[in-house]
């Protein structure tokens, strides 16, 4: 089975979620950060699968107390998966090395999205799992080059179709998960009771 890694960011009002913060406030795009990352959190845990949480920056937040968190390094976001990827790849020594790598904001992942990402590394390179913002919720994978992540404008709405293109250009087999919402948008927000709840919307 896959291990999961998990990507996230402490908790810091005005550190997260900062496209939200003109219309709710930095403390509030917080508190729904740290309601997807719990979220998140507690969904690899009901897994079962071995799992690693990377974080941005040192933390001594409580939601990280019962975590022994690796720090993410490299120059960008594409450097750092790349570097949290190949790291577990080459500690799997036995059978087929396979890892999956989630962010921690989508409400919309569940555990059987870890086990159609394992299936389909059965005879894919690579799974994607697209959000309706134009990135990507989860990335699985058997091998991996760093040109996968070469030229690829993190943040922008191409992040996942310039990753489709370099790993198409890798002669990788790739497999499509379904599109799931991420939260970055007042939009996204609305989308959940729970988060429009925090917001204090309606």
């Amino acid at each position: 089975m896959p291990s999961i890694q998990v990507f996230a960011k402490p908790p810091v009002a005005g550190k997260v979620k900062t496209r939200l913060i003109a219309n709710l406030g930095a403390p509030v795009a917080a508190d729904i950060y740290r309601y997807c990352l719990d979220y998140t959190l507690n969904l690899v845990r009901q897994s079962g699968l071995d799992y690693q949480v990377w974080l941005s920056e040192d933390s001594s937040d409580r939601i990280f107390q019962h975590e022994a968190y690796r720090l993410q390094r490299g120059a960008d976001l594409g450097s750092r998966m790349l570097r949290a990827i190949s790291n577990q790849l080459a500690k799997q020594e036995t059978g087929v090395a396979k890892v999956i790598l989630i962010g921690s904001d989508c409400l919309d992942m569940t555990t059987d999205h870890f086990l159609q990402a394992n299936e389909a590394l059965c005879d894919h390179d690579i799974a994607l799992m697209p959000t309706l913002d134009g990135g990507f919720a989860l990335i699985a994978c058997r091998k991996i080059e760093p040109q996968l992540f070469t030229d690829v404008e993190w943040g922008s709405s191409r992040v996942f179709e310039q990753t489709l293109n370099n790993a198409q250009t890798l002669d990788y087999r790739v497999s499509i998960l379904e599109s799931v919402r991420d939260i970055d948008t007042l939009q996204d927000v609305y989308h959940y009771a729970e988060l429009k709840s925090l917001a204090n919307v309606v």
